[in-house]
Parts: C-alpha cells; structure tokens; sequence
C-alpha cells in the first residue's frame, strides 16, 4: 500500500476514534511530517483523500478541520484523485487493460484544450480500467509528448496522475470535467459487458498541474451501474 494511503487511513482512523475532535483542528502539518516520516508532498496527498471523503475541510490561514458531520458515502471517481488512488484507498486493487497505445496528434479541439499547436505530438492510449476483476470503465487519453517525453506503455497500464508526481514534482491540481451519458457502443458493451440497450455514463475532463499546464485530455465511459459521483466542494 502506497505511504499517503497508510497515513490517509491512520488519520481517518482517529477521526472516527474522536482521538481527533470534530469542529477542531488536527495537528499542523510539519508536525504530522515529522510525526510519519514523509515529505509535505505525501501529506497532502493523504490528506487529498480526506478532504474528497468528506471527513476533513481545509482552508489557507484556517488549517485543517475534521468536520461536525461524518460522511455517509464514500467519494469516488473524482477525476483529479484518479481511479487507481480512491480505489486503492478503500482496499480494492485496480489494475488496466491496455487497447491501444501510440504518438498522434491530436484534432484541433483537444490540441486546443490542451494548449498544443497543430504540428505537436501527444501520447494516445486507450485501456479497460478494472476494480477487482470487475470492469469500471474504457478510458481514452491525450497527454503532451513535450509535457512526459518519458512515458511508456508500461506507464500507462498504472496511474498516471503517480508518475505525473515522481517524475515531474508536481500534482494533478484541478480539472474542468463535463458528465453525460451515451448509448453504448459495440466496444463498450464487449468490454464493459453491457446489453444492446444498456447506457454508458460518460466523464470528458481537461487535468491541469499545479503551474497551470493542462496536461491530460481524458473521455472515460463507465458502467452506468459502477458510475457514482459524489462532490465535496470547498470554497479556498
């Protein structure tokens, strides 16, 4: 298990023992840091966890607040936490299918979205993401070569957002994300294992790094009974 999913876990943990009162503040973060071990980057990403499961606020010059209210669901498939780490933080192994992977470039709305000019290069793949061994959803993807000129096919069979951090230092920071649903394709329905007359639900997200690069242009279609969308929003 990754280190922010075990600090996530064990912060979660003293939530729900009341060892952290709700309506009060946790420890500051370079206490928690020297208290686990880990850098403020692995911090923040177990607190990330916390924040879209509703346990935790956080808010500059306020700090971080365990909320009043326990959450009565789970978060899931929020795009700027990435299937592999909200899955992976609630016990459950993700793994990926790899259907098809190369150079292109992209048409002239995704190269726009991902502020790209017309003659530039972008990683296309697309893979079956699986929760257990059940499949979640068919994800297709841009991301600029210029951007991860070090990535690989290996690279996208796990998760990207994790490589984005260890290789470039920085966080999947914010998306813009559209939600609808389709009906669903011969493609969908092999792998998916849908019927004839059974919908896709569809997420179209643009994800930006934390210096404003957009850098992945992604369409997932889910399984309409596997799609759940929870939001916590938080005003900074």
């Amino acid at each position: 298990m990754r280190r922010y999913i075990q600090i996530s876990n064990i912060i979660k943990g003293r939530i729900k023992s009341g060892e952290y009162i709700t309506g009060e503040k946790i420890p500051y973060g370079h206490q928690l840091c020297a208290e686990f071990s880990c850098s403020k980057i692995t911090l923040n990403n177990a607190l990330d966890i916390l924040v879209q499961e509703g346990f935790i606020t956080r808010q500059r010059g306020l700090g971080t607040v365990v909320k009043t209210a326990s959450p009565q669901h789970p978060s899931v498939n929020l795009p700027i936490q990435g299937v592999s780490r909200l899955h992976e933080s609630q016990g459950m192994e993700v793994h990926s299918h790899l259907l098809h992977f190369d150079i292109d470039i992209p048409g002239g709305e995704i190269a726009g979205q991902l502020a790209m000019s017309e003659d530039q290069y972008a990683w296309h793949f697309k893979r079956v993401r699986y929760v257990g061994n059940d499949p979640l959803s068919i994800e297709e993807t841009w991301i600029p070569v210029r951007i991860l000129p070090a990535f690989t096919r290996q690279h996208a069979l796990g998760s990207v957002y994790e490589f984005v951090e260890k290789s470039l230092r920085k966080i999947p920071c914010s998306s813009h994300t559209q939600f609808y649903s389709l009906p669903s394709d011969a493609e969908a329905r092999e792998w998916l294992h849908l019927d004839v007359n059974e919908p896709v639900s569809v997420t179209r997200s643009v994800t930006y790094l934390n210096d404003g690069q957009p850098f992945e242009y992604c369409t997932s279609r889910y399984h309409y009974q596997r799609f759940n969308y929870n939001a916590i929003v938080q005003r900074n």
